[in-house]
């Protein structure tokens, strides 16, 4: 059976001999110690530590690769171009010679894991998610993909796992805490200095974490999308949080929600969407892991 392609999904490639090193300096994660062998999340940050985009990261020898939304590709290639310097390394879109392509192994798998075949093709899994571990291959754009795609099985995957990304609507609206980035493996606090890395570290080291994304679910319609604002019933001055990822799947939307941890783990607060055609109640619940841990929960 042939992949099924994910049209929303994109790679960038940093390939040449100081790629790690340049990588090392600009991103939220450490890829100095990251084997060939395991898949990472990181985020790229502005100075005032607000994410603009978020990638997987793969590694392979001298060049790695960064899978994240296709939409915000562009301008994360053009940024990070900016900073390269000297060094002696390349950013670039690799949509031309790489495809990204949905897998849902039923086969026990090792998380957060990544195996290279001969032809430099990457099988990446990710969480299990009770008898099934979702995941993502890298391959050449020659290799065929079936026409169908599953961008919304793997989008309510990674909803059901705690994983939020920056997509176009979100770009510079949260900060990693704010997506639980620094839960899920996005964020290294010993790698040393990147772009907003003291603004992170503080929000880490100087008390609790106000604000988490929580998971959310509602009816079909009217759509929902991400960077719209979430509101809670009693405090309609402003607005109580913000959707981070929304997808469509199996008849309803999935939602991953910002929020103050104090408000969302209220057992009375009701919380709401508007749109043009009406209001959108909303079923909040905590992620699967533990918004008042420190560190890597999936470790």
């Amino acid at each position: 059976m042939s992949a099924q392609f994910l049209s929303r999904w994109s790679v960038i490639g940093v390939e040449g001999d100081d790629a790690v090193t340049f990588l090392q300096s600009q991103l939220s994660n450490d890829i100095a110690g990251m084997a060939e062998s395991q898949l990472r999340m990181a985020g790229l940050c502005t100075a005032k530590g607000r994410l603009l985009g978020s990638f997987f990261m793969l590694r392979q020898g001298k060049q790695v690769f960064l899978v994240c939304r296709k939409e915000t590709v562009a301008a994360l290639v053009k940024r990070l171009s900016m900073f390269v310097l000297r060094s002696k390394c390349k950013v670039r879109d690799c949509a031309a010679e790489y495809q990204v392509t949905f897998k849902a192994d039923t086969t026990p798998a090792l998380p957060m894991r990544v195996q290279w075949d001969e032809h430099g093709h990457a099988t990446a899994s990710l969480r299990a998610i009770g008898a099934v571990t979702p995941g993502f291959q890298l391959v050449a754009t020659s290799e065929q993909a079936d026409q169908a795609h599953a961008d919304d099985e793997f989008e309510y995957a990674l909803q059901q796992l705690g994983i939020a990304y920056v997509s176009q609507p979100t770009v510079e609206m949260f900060v990693p805490q704010g997506i639980n980035f620094d839960l899920v493996g996005g964020v290294s606090f010993s790698k040393g200095c990147y772009p907003g890395q003291e603004i992170v570290a503080r929000s880490h080291y100087l008390g609790k974490v106000k604000r988490r994304v929580f998971q959310a679910s509602t009816g079909a319609l009217p759509t929902v999308t991400a960077g719209q604002d979430v509101w809670l019933e009693g405090k309609e001055n402003d607005p109580a949080g913000t959707v981070a990822t929304a997808v469509q799947f199996n008849g309803q939307q999935h939602l991953l929600i910002e929020l103050p941890v104090d408000d969302a783990e209220r057992a009375d607060a009701a919380f709401a969407i508007k749109t043009d055609t009406g209001v959108v109640a909303l079923k909040v619940q905590a992620p699967p892991y533990d918004v008042h841990q420190k560190g890597n929960v999936f470790e």
